[in-house]
């Protein structure tokens, strides 16, 4: 059974996703802030399952660079996610897929955080805009990151 945050992920994205073509940007949808909330409790849940550190992080929001339509039912999301424990910055890249029915997650694959010498990078939250500078330095970026945590479930429908 779908957990609550689950539940909300896949609805309010197939509600956003409903009547748009594939590659279409959902970023401006209202409904799509509703699926970040819900991805806030969903992904850490998702990582507490495979590792242990995970047990006392969460998510405190994120700052979309891409969220489009991929699919059918289908996203992708590229960005900045804050880490709760210490209000930093680090990448997020989520492609996920939402089944038939629309009331759970089918498929799934999250990278999040970009691998340095001592742990996951994570980047001070800064003021004012750049935090806007710092999510478009992450352009084309999303397949040359060395992630620090990777999880996939699930099997896309094609």
């Amino acid at each position: 059974m779908a957990s609550r945050a689950e539940q909300r992920v896949s609805r309010s994205l197939q509600a956003v996703l409903a009547d748009l073509p594939p590659g279409a940007s959902i970023a401006d949808f209202e409904q799509f802030l509703e699926v970040l909330d819900g991805l806030e409790f969903f992904v850490p849940a998702i990582l507490r399952e495979i590792y242990p550190e995970w047990i006392r992080e969460s998510l405190d929001g994120f700052f979309p660079f891409l969220a489009r339509k991929t699919g059918e039912g289908e996203a992708e999301i590229f960005g900045l996610c804050i880490i709760i424990s210490d209000q930093t910055l680090t990448p997020i890249h989520l492609r996920l897929q939402t089944s038939l029915s629309g009331d759970e997650v089918s498929w799934l694959e999250c990278r999040l955080g970009e691998k340095g010498e001592h742990g996951m990078v994570r980047t001070p939250w800064p003021a004012g805009n750049a935090t806007s500078l710092i999510v478009q330095a992450l352009e084309g970026r999303a397949e040359a990151i060395e992630w620090a945590y990777k999880a996939t479930f699930g099997q896309r429908r094609l």
